[in-house]
Protein backbone atom coordinates (compact mmCIF):
# COMPACT_ATOMS: atom_id res chain seq x y z
CA UNK A 1 0.00 0.00 0.00
CA UNK A 2 1.75 3.06 -1.29
CA UNK A 3 2.48 5.88 1.13
CA UNK A 4 1.18 8.45 -1.34
CA UNK A 5 -2.30 9.81 -1.89
CA UNK A 6 -1.77 8.75 -5.46
CA UNK A 7 -2.98 5.69 -7.24
CA UNK A 8 -5.55 6.44 -9.88
CA UNK A 9 -5.39 9.34 -12.31
CA UNK A 10 -7.40 12.36 -11.15
CA UNK A 11 -6.73 11.21 -7.58
CA UNK A 12 -3.11 12.31 -7.93
CA UNK A 13 -2.39 14.85 -5.23
CA UNK A 14 0.36 17.41 -5.63
CA UNK A 15 0.96 16.97 -1.91
CA UNK A 16 2.41 13.45 -1.99
CA UNK A 17 2.25 12.88 1.73
CA UNK A 18 0.83 10.45 4.23
CA UNK A 19 -2.92 10.01 4.33
CA UNK A 20 -2.53 10.55 8.06
CA UNK A 21 -1.11 13.82 9.31
CA UNK A 22 -1.18 16.10 12.31
CA UNK A 23 -1.95 19.82 12.05
CA UNK A 24 0.56 21.62 14.27
CA UNK A 25 -0.26 25.19 13.22
CA UNK A 26 -3.39 26.71 11.66
CA UNK A 27 -3.76 30.47 11.93
CA UNK A 28 -4.33 33.50 9.67
CA UNK A 29 -4.53 31.45 6.47
CA UNK A 30 -1.41 29.37 7.15
CA UNK A 31 -1.51 25.65 7.94
CA UNK A 32 1.48 23.48 8.90
CA UNK A 33 1.26 19.67 9.10
CA UNK A 34 3.67 16.94 10.11
CA UNK A 35 3.44 13.36 8.85
CA UNK A 36 5.50 10.18 8.67
CA UNK A 37 5.81 6.61 9.84
CA UNK A 38 7.93 4.16 11.84
CA UNK A 39 8.32 0.59 10.54
CA UNK A 40 9.98 -2.58 11.81
CA UNK A 41 10.72 -5.05 9.00
CA UNK A 42 11.75 -8.69 9.22
CA UNK A 43 13.50 -9.39 5.91
CA UNK A 44 14.77 -12.37 3.98
CA UNK A 45 18.34 -11.98 2.73
CA UNK A 46 17.30 -11.06 -0.82
CA UNK A 47 14.62 -8.64 0.36
CA UNK A 48 17.19 -6.88 2.53
CA UNK A 49 19.23 -6.02 -0.57
CA UNK A 50 16.52 -4.29 -2.53
CA UNK A 51 13.86 -2.61 -0.41
CA UNK A 52 13.66 1.16 -0.68
CA UNK A 53 13.70 1.63 3.13
CA UNK A 54 17.23 0.20 3.47
CA UNK A 55 19.32 3.34 3.83
CA UNK A 56 22.30 1.63 5.39
CA UNK A 57 24.73 -0.73 3.69
CA UNK A 58 22.78 -3.53 2.04
CA UNK A 59 22.50 -6.63 4.19
CA UNK A 60 23.48 -10.03 2.84
CA UNK A 61 21.42 -12.19 5.21
CA UNK A 62 18.11 -12.29 7.05
CA UNK A 63 17.74 -9.26 9.26
CA UNK A 64 15.47 -6.92 11.21
CA UNK A 65 15.46 -3.35 9.93
CA UNK A 66 13.89 -0.12 11.14
CA UNK A 67 12.56 2.39 8.61
CA UNK A 68 11.65 5.93 9.64
CA UNK A 69 10.16 8.68 7.49
CA UNK A 70 9.41 12.21 8.65
CA UNK A 71 7.75 15.01 6.71
CA UNK A 72 6.36 18.51 7.03
CA UNK A 73 4.01 20.40 4.71
CA UNK A 74 2.78 23.96 4.67
CA UNK A 75 0.08 25.96 2.91
CA UNK A 76 -0.47 29.73 3.06
CA UNK A 77 -3.31 31.68 1.50
CA UNK A 78 -2.14 34.55 -0.71
CA UNK A 79 -5.63 35.44 -1.96
CA UNK A 80 -8.88 33.63 -2.74
CA UNK A 81 -7.37 32.03 -5.87
CA UNK A 82 -3.71 31.53 -4.94
CA UNK A 83 -1.88 29.56 -2.24
CA UNK A 84 1.82 29.11 -1.52
CA UNK A 85 2.72 25.48 -0.75
CA UNK A 86 5.77 23.57 0.44
CA UNK A 87 6.59 19.95 1.29
CA UNK A 88 9.64 18.14 2.59
CA UNK A 89 9.89 14.46 3.48
CA UNK A 90 13.03 12.70 4.71
CA UNK A 91 14.09 9.10 5.13
CA UNK A 92 15.86 9.07 8.46
CA UNK A 93 19.01 7.09 9.35
CA UNK A 94 18.36 4.16 11.70
CA UNK A 95 21.67 2.26 11.75
CA UNK A 96 24.43 2.34 14.31
CA UNK A 97 27.56 2.41 12.15
CA UNK A 98 27.61 6.22 11.90
CA UNK A 99 27.91 6.24 8.11
CA UNK A 100 24.26 6.88 7.25
CA UNK A 101 22.84 10.18 6.12
CA UNK A 102 19.38 11.69 6.01
CA UNK A 103 17.91 11.04 2.56
CA UNK A 104 15.47 13.48 0.99
CA UNK A 105 12.43 12.01 -0.76
CA UNK A 106 10.07 14.88 -1.60
CA UNK A 107 11.16 18.51 -1.32
CA UNK A 108 9.43 21.26 -3.26
CA UNK A 109 7.78 24.65 -3.08
CA UNK A 110 5.19 26.08 -5.39
CA UNK A 111 1.94 27.85 -6.09
CA UNK A 112 -1.55 26.34 -6.09
CA UNK A 113 -3.77 28.49 -8.32
CA UNK A 114 -6.87 26.32 -7.80
CA UNK A 115 -8.70 25.92 -11.15
CA UNK A 116 -5.69 27.38 -12.98
CA UNK A 117 -3.39 24.58 -11.91
CA UNK A 118 -0.43 23.99 -9.63
CA UNK A 119 3.25 24.72 -10.24
CA UNK A 120 5.96 23.07 -8.10
CA UNK A 121 9.76 23.29 -8.11
CA UNK A 122 12.06 20.83 -6.38
CA UNK A 123 12.26 17.09 -5.84
CA UNK A 124 9.42 14.71 -6.64
CA UNK A 125 7.86 12.35 -9.19
CA UNK A 126 7.80 13.52 -12.80
CA UNK A 127 4.67 13.66 -14.94
CA UNK A 128 5.10 10.09 -16.21
CA UNK A 129 4.32 8.74 -12.72
CA UNK A 130 0.65 9.34 -13.51
CA UNK A 131 1.02 6.35 -15.88
CA UNK A 132 3.49 4.18 -13.95
CA UNK A 133 2.06 4.85 -10.49
CA UNK A 134 -1.27 3.08 -10.93
CA UNK A 135 0.42 -0.25 -10.08
CA UNK A 136 2.57 1.13 -7.23
CA UNK A 137 0.49 -0.36 -4.40
CA UNK A 138 2.98 -2.39 -2.32
CA UNK A 139 4.60 -1.06 0.84
CA UNK A 140 8.17 -2.25 0.40
CA UNK A 141 8.58 -4.98 -2.23
CA UNK A 142 7.53 -2.73 -5.07
CA UNK A 143 7.08 -4.05 -8.59
CA UNK A 144 9.94 -2.50 -10.55
CA UNK A 145 9.58 -4.05 -14.00
CA UNK A 146 8.68 -0.64 -15.43
CA UNK A 147 11.83 1.04 -16.74
CA UNK A 148 10.46 4.36 -15.50
CA UNK A 149 12.10 3.43 -12.20
CA UNK A 150 15.55 2.88 -13.71
CA UNK A 151 16.52 6.37 -12.56
CA UNK A 152 14.75 6.11 -9.22
CA UNK A 153 11.41 7.21 -7.82
CA UNK A 154 11.82 10.89 -7.00
CA UNK A 155 14.02 13.18 -9.07
CA UNK A 156 15.63 16.48 -7.97
CA UNK A 157 15.71 19.64 -10.05
CA UNK A 158 12.14 19.07 -11.23
CA UNK A 159 9.64 21.67 -12.41
CA UNK A 160 6.06 20.39 -12.80
CA UNK A 161 2.79 21.99 -13.79
CA UNK A 162 -0.50 20.19 -13.23
CA UNK A 163 -4.09 21.13 -13.98
CA UNK A 164 -7.35 19.21 -13.50
CA UNK A 165 -10.49 20.45 -15.22
CA UNK A 166 -13.62 19.08 -16.92
CA UNK A 167 -12.75 15.48 -16.02
CA UNK A 168 -9.18 15.66 -17.34
CA UNK A 169 -5.81 15.74 -15.58
CA UNK A 170 -2.83 17.12 -17.53
CA UNK A 171 0.76 17.22 -16.26
CA UNK A 172 4.05 18.42 -17.73
CA UNK A 173 7.47 18.32 -16.07
CA UNK A 174 11.02 19.37 -16.91
CA UNK A 175 14.10 17.74 -15.39
CA UNK A 176 17.29 19.74 -14.86
CA UNK A 177 20.76 18.16 -14.70
CA UNK A 178 21.31 15.31 -12.25
CA UNK A 179 24.52 13.35 -11.67
CA UNK A 180 24.91 9.73 -10.51
CA UNK A 181 21.19 8.99 -10.54
CA UNK A 182 19.92 6.09 -8.45
CA UNK A 183 23.44 5.42 -7.09
CA UNK A 184 24.85 4.75 -10.58
CA UNK A 185 27.35 6.62 -12.82
CA UNK A 186 24.46 7.64 -15.09
CA UNK A 187 24.22 11.42 -15.54
CA UNK A 188 21.24 13.33 -16.91
CA UNK A 189 21.65 16.55 -18.92
CA UNK A 190 17.94 17.26 -18.86
CA UNK A 191 14.62 15.55 -19.34
CA UNK A 192 10.92 16.15 -19.86
CA UNK A 193 7.67 14.26 -19.33
CA UNK A 194 4.00 14.71 -20.17
CA UNK A 195 0.84 12.86 -19.16
CA UNK A 196 -2.90 13.16 -19.71
CA UNK A 197 -5.56 11.21 -17.82
CA UNK A 198 -9.31 11.00 -17.53
CA UNK A 199 -11.80 9.13 -15.40
CA UNK A 200 -15.22 7.85 -16.39
CA UNK A 201 -18.37 7.97 -14.29
CA UNK A 202 -18.32 4.18 -13.76
CA UNK A 203 -14.95 4.25 -11.99
CA UNK A 204 -12.52 3.49 -14.85
CA UNK A 205 -9.53 5.73 -15.52
CA UNK A 206 -7.16 5.88 -18.46
CA UNK A 207 -3.81 7.66 -18.68
CA UNK A 208 -1.17 8.13 -21.37
CA UNK A 209 2.32 9.54 -20.96
CA UNK A 210 5.76 10.00 -22.45
CA UNK A 211 9.12 10.84 -20.87
CA UNK A 212 12.51 11.70 -22.36
CA UNK A 213 15.97 11.82 -20.79
CA UNK A 214 19.04 13.34 -22.44
CA UNK A 215 22.04 11.54 -20.92
CA UNK A 216 25.57 12.84 -20.46
CA UNK A 217 28.78 10.81 -20.35
CA UNK A 218 31.13 11.96 -17.62
CA UNK A 219 34.81 12.68 -18.13
CA UNK A 220 36.00 9.52 -16.38
CA UNK A 221 33.98 7.25 -18.70
CA UNK A 222 32.37 5.61 -15.66
CA UNK A 223 29.01 5.75 -17.36
CA UNK A 224 30.43 4.08 -20.47
CA UNK A 225 31.88 1.29 -18.33
CA UNK A 226 28.55 0.94 -16.51
CA UNK A 227 26.73 0.10 -19.75
CA UNK A 228 29.57 -1.71 -21.55
CA UNK A 229 28.70 -5.23 -20.38
CA UNK A 230 25.05 -4.75 -21.28
CA UNK A 231 26.10 -3.55 -24.73
CA UNK A 232 28.45 -6.51 -25.11
CA UNK A 233 25.51 -8.88 -24.62
CA UNK A 234 23.57 -7.08 -27.36
CA UNK A 235 26.36 -6.85 -29.91
CA UNK A 236 27.84 -10.35 -29.65
CA UNK A 237 27.77 -12.56 -32.78
CA UNK A 238 27.01 -16.27 -32.57
CA UNK A 239 30.71 -16.97 -32.98
CA UNK A 240 31.53 -14.82 -29.98
CA UNK A 241 33.05 -11.93 -31.95
CA UNK A 242 31.96 -8.42 -31.01
CA UNK A 243 30.34 -6.13 -33.51
CA UNK A 244 31.27 -2.45 -33.70
CA UNK A 245 29.25 -0.24 -31.38
CA UNK A 246 29.19 -2.49 -28.32
CA UNK A 247 31.16 0.08 -26.33
CA UNK A 248 28.81 2.98 -26.99
CA UNK A 249 27.11 4.76 -24.12
CA UNK A 250 23.37 5.44 -24.52
CA UNK A 251 22.84 9.16 -25.13
CA UNK A 252 19.08 9.25 -24.55
CA UNK A 253 16.14 7.25 -23.24
CA UNK A 254 12.39 7.45 -23.82
CA UNK A 255 9.37 5.87 -22.10
CA UNK A 256 5.92 5.74 -23.68
CA UNK A 257 3.01 4.08 -21.95
CA UNK A 258 -0.65 3.72 -21.20
CA UNK A 259 -2.49 2.63 -18.05
CA UNK A 260 -6.02 1.55 -17.21
CA UNK A 261 -7.34 1.42 -13.65
CA UNK A 262 -10.62 0.75 -11.87
CA UNK A 263 -11.72 1.99 -8.47
CA UNK A 264 -9.74 3.73 -5.74
CA UNK A 265 -7.04 1.87 -3.90
CA UNK A 266 -8.03 1.26 -0.27
CA UNK A 267 -11.76 1.47 -1.03
CA UNK A 268 -13.08 -1.99 -1.90
CA UNK A 269 -11.89 -3.48 -5.19
CA UNK A 270 -9.03 -1.91 -7.11
CA UNK A 271 -7.32 -3.12 -10.30
CA UNK A 272 -4.79 -1.57 -12.68
CA UNK A 273 -2.80 -2.47 -15.80
CA UNK A 274 0.20 -0.62 -17.22
CA UNK A 275 2.17 -1.02 -20.45
CA UNK A 276 5.41 0.89 -21.06
CA UNK A 277 7.69 0.75 -24.10
CA UNK A 278 11.25 1.98 -23.50
CA UNK A 279 14.00 2.79 -25.94
CA UNK A 280 17.66 3.61 -25.26
CA UNK A 281 19.88 4.88 -28.04
CA UNK A 282 22.22 2.09 -29.28
CA UNK A 283 20.19 -0.65 -27.59
CA UNK A 284 19.35 -3.32 -30.15
CA UNK A 285 15.69 -3.68 -29.10
CA UNK A 286 12.97 -1.87 -27.19
CA UNK A 287 12.27 -2.81 -23.58
CA UNK A 288 8.61 -3.74 -23.08
CA UNK A 289 7.09 -3.93 -19.61
CA UNK A 290 3.63 -4.96 -18.49
CA UNK A 291 2.47 -4.98 -14.89
CA UNK A 292 -0.98 -5.67 -13.49
CA UNK A 293 -2.28 -5.49 -9.92
CA UNK A 294 -5.51 -6.20 -8.07
CA UNK A 295 -6.43 -5.52 -4.45
CA UNK A 296 -9.44 -5.68 -2.19
CA UNK A 297 -9.86 -3.74 1.04
CA UNK A 298 -12.41 -5.07 3.52
CA UNK A 299 -14.31 -2.97 6.04
CA UNK A 300 -12.57 -4.81 8.91
CA UNK A 301 -9.18 -3.30 7.98
CA UNK A 302 -7.79 -6.24 5.98
CA UNK A 303 -6.40 -5.65 2.49
CA UNK A 304 -5.09 -8.35 0.17
CA UNK A 305 -3.18 -7.52 -2.99
CA UNK A 306 -1.44 -9.31 -5.84
CA UNK A 307 0.37 -8.39 -9.00
CA UNK A 308 2.35 -9.76 -11.89
CA UNK A 309 5.01 -7.88 -13.80
CA UNK A 310 7.12 -8.84 -16.79
CA UNK A 311 9.96 -6.96 -18.46
CA UNK A 312 10.95 -8.16 -21.93
CA UNK A 313 13.98 -7.54 -24.11
CA UNK A 314 14.69 -9.30 -27.40
CA UNK A 315 11.62 -11.54 -26.90
CA UNK A 316 12.86 -12.81 -23.52
CA UNK A 317 11.44 -12.27 -20.01
CA UNK A 318 14.42 -10.62 -18.34
CA UNK A 319 12.25 -10.00 -15.24
CA UNK A 320 9.11 -11.99 -14.42
CA UNK A 321 7.74 -11.51 -10.90
CA UNK A 322 4.62 -12.41 -8.94
CA UNK A 323 3.93 -10.08 -5.99
CA UNK A 324 1.61 -10.85 -3.06
CA UNK A 325 0.70 -8.75 -0.05
CA UNK A 326 -1.56 -8.93 3.02
CA UNK A 327 -2.22 -6.02 5.39
CA UNK A 328 -4.24 -5.59 8.56
CA UNK A 329 -5.00 -2.10 9.80
CA UNK A 330 -5.41 -2.66 13.53
CA UNK A 331 -6.17 1.03 14.14
CA UNK A 332 -6.15 4.13 11.95
CA UNK A 333 -2.46 4.58 12.73
CA UNK A 334 -1.12 1.04 13.21
CA UNK A 335 -0.95 -1.91 10.83
CA UNK A 336 0.87 -5.21 10.34
CA UNK A 337 1.67 -6.66 6.94
CA UNK A 338 3.51 -9.28 4.90
CA UNK A 339 4.80 -9.16 1.31
CA UNK A 340 6.57 -11.56 -1.02
CA UNK A 341 7.97 -11.55 -4.55
CA UNK A 342 8.36 -14.81 -6.48
CA UNK A 343 10.51 -15.17 -9.57
CA UNK A 344 8.61 -16.82 -12.44
CA UNK A 345 11.27 -18.30 -14.72
CA UNK A 346 12.92 -14.99 -15.59
CA UNK A 347 16.19 -14.76 -17.54
CA UNK A 348 17.93 -11.61 -16.28
CA UNK A 349 21.30 -12.78 -17.63
CA UNK A 350 19.99 -12.13 -21.16
CA UNK A 351 20.20 -8.41 -20.44
CA UNK A 352 21.71 -7.56 -17.05
CA UNK A 353 25.26 -8.05 -15.85
CA UNK A 354 26.16 -10.46 -13.06
CA UNK A 355 26.77 -7.54 -10.68
CA UNK A 356 23.37 -6.00 -11.47
CA UNK A 357 21.59 -9.31 -10.97
CA UNK A 358 23.25 -9.82 -7.59
CA UNK A 359 22.61 -6.23 -6.45
CA UNK A 360 18.87 -6.36 -7.15
CA UNK A 361 18.28 -10.13 -6.68
CA UNK A 362 16.36 -10.16 -9.96
CA UNK A 363 15.91 -13.93 -10.10
CA UNK A 364 15.36 -14.57 -6.37
CA UNK A 365 12.34 -14.95 -4.11
CA UNK A 366 12.03 -12.13 -1.57
CA UNK A 367 9.82 -11.91 1.53
CA UNK A 368 9.19 -9.74 4.57
CA UNK A 369 6.87 -9.15 7.49
CA UNK A 370 6.43 -5.78 9.13
CA UNK A 371 4.62 -3.49 11.51
CA UNK A 372 4.06 0.22 10.93
CA UNK A 373 2.90 3.18 12.98
CA UNK A 374 1.91 6.20 10.88
CA UNK A 375 0.99 9.69 11.99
Amino acid sequence: MNKKLLLTPLCVAIFTMQAQGAVVYDKDGTQLDIFGHFSALGLSNHAARVIKSATEKKNQSNTLLMAVNFGVSGRTKINDQLYAIGVSEWQMPTGSNGSEKIKARYQYVGLDAQQYGTLTLGRGDNAYYTVAGVTDIFDELDMRVNDHYAFGDQLPGLVMYSISAMGWDVRASYQFAQDEVNDTPVNIKNGAAFSVATRTANGFSVSYGISYYDLRENDSSAMKNYYSKNMTKMYTNDDGLLKSGFDRTPSWKTDRGISIAYGNFGEGFYAALNYTRTKYSYFTHHINSIDAVAAYSFDNGITISGGYGVKRFNDKNIISDLNLGAYYKVTENFKVFAEATFDINSKPDEFYTEAQIKKYSFDKTKALIGAEYAY
